[in-house]
């Protein structure tokens, strides 16, 4: 019997997938690789990274990381191998590791994916696991073959993304053509970056607005988001790191907006200058008051600052 095997971005989608009825077994890979180091390095010592780092937000690895990369690796075997993956910076970052790991390891005689921005059911469409089961089966038809261009671009995405020079990036954005959302993933991944006048990311001055304009419970701030930044909805998770940074930087006091915080909001101040950074994206350290690379959304460039 000809082996199938699913890999999918989270247990909400498996568990779904698990009663659409479909043909094979459900492998899940999960690591947020939006938020923290990603360094071009060996499997253990990617562990370990990325282990340190999500121990230092409360969260223990408890071997996950390396089981969720077994459970790849030994899908490579099978007849047909199939990505259910959507369209945001989570989903896609995680498909540009996994397609440069398959190739590494080999890939499977037939690999396909499933990768959707939107459903015609689903107003606000987030991600795969928001599907039922009858609905996610309605998909299965329609999986695509991955053709090498896409393979190719998601290598190169990956070594862009892991390198501590992130000027391949914006080259990226625009040359990507076969991964139909990569090119926006990663533009999206350009805007954590600070900007080149507050010094905060797209994400941190979202927040900040929004808590200056009194949302500022954590369910308005995590639903104002998934409404007006579909390629990078964001996670209770992340939301608490960004409130913890921008209380760090002293912009936000409890639930309320300071009077720092609205300069900042303002441009009127640099975050960076002001009070420094210590954050990740990808393989670049942003530390200390500068100079640092910055993402210019309105020139769509990296500047050094």
């Amino acid at each position: 019997m000809e082996r199938i095997v699913h890999i999918c971005n989270g247990d909400a989608t498996a568990d779904q997938l698990s009663l659409a009825d479909l043909p094979g077994e459900i492998r899940v890979w999960a690591d947020a690789l939006d938020q923290g180091p990603l360094l071009p390095v060996s499997d253990a010592e990617h562990y370990k990274v990325r282990g340190e780092f999500w121990a230092a937000q409360g969260i223990k690895d408890d071997g996950r990381l390396a089981a969720w990369d077994r459970g790849v690796d030994e899908a490579a075997a099978a007849e047909e191998v199939i990505l259910w993956f959507e369209h945001d910076l989570f989903d896609q970052l995680a498909l540009a590791r996994l397609l440069s790991r398959l190739v590494r390891r080999g890939l499977p005689q037939t690999l396909t994916i499933v990768s959707i921005d939107r459903h015609p059911e689903i107003p606000t469409f987030l991600g795969l696991g928001q599907l039922k089961p009858e609905q996610l089966a309605e998909l299965w038809p329609r999986r695509a073959p991955l053709s090498r261009d896409a393979i190719d671009e998601a290598i190169s995405a990956w070594i862009g993304v892991t390198a501590a020079d992130p000027r391949s990036l914006p080259f990226l954005t625009r040359r990507v053509k076969a991964m139909p959302f990569l090119a926006g993933a990663l533009e999206r991944h350009l805007e954590e970056f600070p900007d080149p006048t507050s010094g905060m990311s797209r994400t941190e001055r979202q927040v900040l607005a929004a808590i200056a304009r009194n949302e500022g419970s954590e369910a308005a701030l995590v639903q104002q988001s998934h409404a007006s930044d579909p390629r990078y909805p964001i996670t209770d998770t992340y939301l608490a790191s960004v409130l913890k940074t921008l209380r760090a930087c002293g912009f936000v006091d409890g639930n309320a907006i300071t009077a720092l915080g609205r300069q900042a909001l303002a441009g009127a101040i640099d975050r960076v200058t002001e009070v420094g950074i210590d954050q990740w994206r990808g393989g670049v350290h942003l530390s200390g008051k500068g100079p640092v690379w910055r993402w210019d959304s309105r020139e769509r460039k990296l500047v050094e600052r």
